[in-house]
C-alpha cells in the first residue's frame, strides 16, 4: 500500500510540473457516465498542452460498503493524449497509466490491495456545441495487482496472497464533457 502512495505523489508531481504549460483557454472538465452505471463517482479535467497534445487527469472512488456487500476503491488515471485533428475534436491516441487502491467482498471473499497499470488508448470527440462534447475512449494494457484475498470470517492473511500481472483492459468511457475557455 505505501508503494501506491509513493506512485500517486509521483505522478501528482509530474503533473502540476506539466500543468505549468498549459493552453489557459483549453480546459476541460469531464465525468464517465459509465463510472457513474457503477456507482463510481468521477471526474476528470483535459488541458491543452499543444497544437495536437493535451493531459487528461481523472480521479474516481467507490464508497459503497454493507454487510454483505463492498466495493469501496479510490482511483488515479493520468493520460497523454495525440488528438490527430486538434485538441478535443475527432480522434485521438493516448498513453495512460493508473493506480488503484481496492477493498471488494464478492461471494463472501474479501479481495484488499492495489492494482497499477500503463497502456494505450483510442478515442472519439464528437463535438455538440461551443462548450459541450460526447467521448468514447477505450484502452488495454498491462496491469498488475496485489491483495489479500481471503474468506468471509476468516483473519486477513499476515502478507499478500495473490498477485498477477495481465493484459487487461485498462480504460473505458462514455464522458459527458464541458469546455472551459
Amino acid at each position: 500500500m505505501r508503494n501506491g502512495r509513493r506512485v500517486i505523489a509521483a505522478l501528482s508531481f509530474l503533473l502540476l510540473c506539466c500543468g505549468v504549460h498549459v493552453h489557459a483557454q483549453r480546459v476541460a472538465v469531464k465525468t464517465n457516465a459509465l463510472g457513474w452505471l457503477t456507482a463510481s463517482p468521477n471526474v476528470e479535467a483535459e488541458f491543452v498542452l499543444g497544437s495536437h497534445v493535451s493531459l487528461n487527469m481523472g480521479i474516481a472512488a467507490n464508497p459503497i460498503s454493507t454487510d454483505n456487500f463492498k466495493t469501496t476503491f479510490t482511483h488515479f488515471q493520468p493520460e497523454v493524449r495525440y488528438w490527430l485533428n486538434r485538441p478535443m475534436v475527432s480522434h485521438f491516441l493516448g498513453i495512460t497509466a493508473f493506480v488503484n487502491n481496492f477493498n471488494m467482498m464478492v461471494k463472501d471473499v474479501h479481495h484488499k490491495g492495489d492494482a497499477y497499470a500503463a497502456g494505450l488508448t483510442y478515442g472519439y470527440a464528437w463535438v455538440l456545441g461551443d462548450h459541450w462534447n460526447i467521448e468514447a475512449t477505450a484502452g488495454v494494457g498491462v496491469l498488475r495487482y496485489r491483495q489479500f484475498k481471503y474468506d468471509k470470517g476468516t483473519p486477513k492473511p499476515g502478507a499478500v496472497n495473490d498477485s498477477k500481472t495481465t493484459i487487461a483492459p485498462v480504460k473505458l468511457g462514455i464522458s459527458f464533457v464541458y469546455i472551459i475557455r
